[in-house]
Order: C-alpha cells, then structure tokens, then sequence
C-alpha cells in the first residue's frame, strides 16, 4: 500500500494500492485537504481549487463597487 505524509502535521496517509498524480484525500488527523503531486517519491500538498477565478480578486471587486 502507497503511504504520503500530511505536510501539516505529518501523519502518515494510506493511499492505496494505485495512487494516481492529483487524487485528492483528507488527512484524518488536522482535516487538511491534500492532493497527491508526485508520485516517486510519493508527495502530498495541500488541494487547492482549480479555478483561478475565484478568491482574492472576488474580494477586491467587492469593495470597489462599494465606492
């Protein structure tokens, strides 16, 4: 079995017989949402969301229609 470490708090993640590059798991000690980045040597990241339209600049249109 395939095993990652949380970059959080570093627990150990079983990731099964076949992790596959972007499989998405949640680590069940700190519940940080990981993504598998590398698979030799097996490296776990934090998930981020695809879409690089949502976030920061959301914020930022907001408060200029404020004004």
């Amino acid at each position: 079995m395939a095993k990652g470490y949380c970059p959080e708090c570093d627990v150990t993640i079983n990731l099964g017989k076949s992790p596959r590059k972007r499989q998405r798991v949640t680590c069940f000690k700190c519940g940080s949402q990981l993504e598998v980045v590398e698979l030799s040597p097996i490296r776990l990241d934090w998930a981020y969301d695809d879409d690089p339209g949502v976030g920061i600049d959301d914020e930022f249109d907001r408060e200029q229609s404020e004004y």
